[in-house]
């Protein structure tokens, strides 16, 4: 395992040295250089999972208790490893669906713009796909998304996570969702648009 100083002089070749007010952190220039350094594309799920992993609390920014706390929790020494740990997480995300739920649902917190309670659509649209590997249910949502966005602007936490238990349960024929159950009210729009010939 890393020692304390080893991490802390890894945390500084990425950090905001310019900040005024003391604080160790890697904003997201930093966090991008990082990535480039683990060659991760930065439209790639890799970033994601490197935040997530870091116990990032925002997009693109780490703290240092996150790095020093994330690098012990996976054991890595240096940046060979570190780029192995997040490809095995994502490796692991297939087989453990609890780490890919926690993984998910951190997700709707990278995208809230200043603390929003929802994310925008647009924001949902671009990065569902990369997260969630464009399994058909997450695929469709998406095209609603895309098709409906003069009037849906925004996803809200329910709807996020709920996203994800719908894509666990639905049939492809549609045929075991009723709009009884407790599914959001955008889930029964989903149901009735993916119903129609041309959605199909």
């Amino acid at each position: 395992m890393a020692k304390g100083n080893d991490l802390q002089a890894w945390f500084i070749e990425y950090q905001d040295l310019d900040r005024s007010d003391g604080q160790a952190v890697i904003m997201p220039e930093g966090f991008e250089r990082l990535c480039g350094a683990l060659e991760f594309d930065m439209d790639g799920i890799e970033p994601m999972a490197l935040l997530w992993r870091l116990n990032a609390a925002e997009l693109g920014k780490v703290e240092f208790a996150g790095w020093e706390s994330g690098m012990r929790a996976m054991n890595v020494h240096d940046t060979a490893e570190l780029k192995q740990a997040i490809r095995s997480t994502i490796d692991d995300f297939g087989r453990n669906a609890a780490l890919f739920k926690s993984f998910y649902r951190k997700m709707f917190d990278y995208l809230r713009a200043d603390k929003q309670k929802s994310v925008a659509a647009e924001d949902a649209v671009a990065v569902l796909p990369i997260v969630t590997g464009n399994g058909w249910v997450f695929e469709k949502f998406v095209k609603f998304l895309e098709a409906n966005g003069d009037r849906i602007k925004t996803v809200s936490r329910d709807q996020w996570q709920s996203l994800l238990e719908l894509s666990k349960t639905l049939k492809p024929d549609l045929s075991n969702y009723s709009s009884d159950d407790a599914w959001p009210a955008m889930f029964d729009e989903l149901v009735e648009w993916l119903k129609k010939p041309e959605t199909a």
